[in-house]
C-alpha cells in the first residue's frame, strides 16, 4: 500500500507526522511526503521545518493508493491554493482511490465538492454545506477518512491502519508507541 502525504508550509506538526510515525510503525505501508512548496523543506504551523522526501512536480501521484492531508490553517490555505491539488483530488476519488483528511482538511474535500452527502468530521469553524459533519473523533466512509482535529491524530492513524488490515495490524503498533511488552 502506497501512502502520499501532502506538506504544506503551515502543515499541523503534530497530524503530519504522528500519522506518518504510526503507519510507519504498523510496517504494512510505503509513505512518501510531498512537498508542493518548490523545495523540500517545508515549515510546519509552528516551526518545525521537515525534510519532504519528493517535490510535487517528481512524483506520479496516481502510482499511489491513498492520499493524507494534514491539517493547519495556514498549510490547508496553501494547499487549497495548489491548483494541481484541486484537479488531483476529485480524479483520484474517481479512480477508486482514497483521500484522507484531518482538522481543516476535510475543508478541501468539501470545496470541491467531494463530500456529497457523506458524513464527515473536522475541526469546528471547516463545516462543508454539503456533507453531514459529525461531531466525533474520526468518520470513515469507503474511500475517504476524516479526522477532527490534532488530539484525534492517534484515532485518525489508527483508522487508517485498520481500514487497509485491519485490528491487529492497528495492534501491532501499540508495543512501540505504548511501551508494552
Amino acid at each position: 500500500m502506497k501512502i502520499l502525504i501532502f506538506l504544506a508550509d503551515g502543515f499541523e506538526t503534530v497530524e503530519a507526522l504522528l500519522t506518518l510515525d504510526l503507519l510507519t510503525r504498523s510496517h504494512r505501508f510505503e509513505i512518501t511526503t510531498v512537498s508542493i512548496s518548490g523545495q523540500k523543506s517545508v515549515a510546519s504551523s509552528i516551526g518545525v521545518n521537515v525534510e519532504a522526501d519528493a517535490l510535487y512536480e517528481e512524483i506520479d501521484p496516481f502510482a499511489f493508493d491513498a492520499i493524507i492531508l494534514p491539517g493547519g490553517k495556514k498549510g490547508v490555505d496553501n494547499l487549497k491554493a495548489f491548483a494541481p491539488l484541486s484537479l488531483l483530488l476529485p480524479s483520484f476519488l474517481e479512480k477508486g482511490k482514497d483521500v484522507h483528511a484531518i482538522c481543516a482538511a476535510p475543508s478541501i474535500l468539501g470545496s470541491l465538492g467531494l463530500l456529497n452527502d457523506l458524513p464527515y468530521t473536522c475541526f469546528p469553524g471547516f463545516e462543508c454545506g454539503e456533507g453531514h459533519y459529525q461531531d466525533v473523533g474520526v468518520v470513515e466512509t469507503a474511500h475517504i477518512i476524516t479526522g477532527h482535529s490534532m488530539g484525534y491524530t492517534m484515532e485518525f492513524a489508527s483508522a487508517i491502519i485498520r481500514h487497509y488490515y485491519g485490528e491487529e495490524a492497528v495492534k501491532s503498533t501499540h508495543p512501540g508507541v505504548y511501551g508494552l511488552r
